[in-house]
């Protein structure tokens, strides 16, 4: 075990919970020393704290040239979805009218009504698919922005003096603890003469 800690932590995730450090809750992240000589849980809540600790080290940004090839996908993107959305509306306003022919051939009132009812419903389930894309959509922006966010992670985290300050005490005192320990295990009472 090294004697002295260097302010930097890489953020891990563990398997078990844990309580945090600061304040009890049960959380899954570890920030472990760079050099391998202390860890200790913290939840992710913290990190964003900039009174906590400060991410140093951020990968590279993204060059222009990435940036506009990006922006280049979702425009043609966009174009595709809006040709898609122009055709199905072509295709319900096309069998609309084709329902509205047929009743008006038949020249029956009850089954203009019906017509009538069939048509909103029709509405009213092409709505609903739509506000089904809207959500789906919403949900992949989200698992989008998450994404980008996880790979803009530092590469490592740099505590606040008062809260390193916490974590130098607790090591000290663990060592303390240990040395102690193994002074103790090495002591033994001297050994009862056996010769008389």
């Amino acid at each position: 075990m090294s004697t002295a800690l260097r302010n930097a932590y890489i953020e891990k995730s563990a398997v078990t919970e844990r309580s945090c450090f600061i304040c009890m809750k049960m959380t899954t992240k570890v920030l472990t020393a760079k050099d391998g000589g202390d860890f200790f849980y913290v939840c992710p809540s913290h990190l964003q704290d900039a009174g906590f600790a400060k991410g140093e080290g951020y990968p590279p940004e993204a060059s222009a040239e990435t940036l506009a090839a990006v922006a280049a996908y979702k425009k043609k993107k966009a174009e595709a979805e809006k040709k898609k959305q122009e055709a199905a509306a072509a295709a319900a306003s096309k069998t609309e009218e084709d329902k509205r022919s047929n009743a008006a051939k038949l020249g029956s009132a009850v089954f203009s009504g019906l017509g009538s009812v069939a048509t909103k419903a029709v509405t009213s389930v092409s709505s609903f698919i739509n506000d089904e894309e809207a959500t789906k959509a919403r949900i992949e922006a989200a698992e989008l922005e998450k994404r980008q966010r996880e790979a803009r992670k530092p590469e490592y985290w740099v505590l606040h003096r008062d809260i390193f300050f916490l974590r130098q005490n607790e090591f000290k005192r663990k060592n303390a603890k240990k040395t102690a320990t193994d002074t103790l295990n090495g002591l033994s009472f001297p050994k009862v003469p056996g010769g008389l």
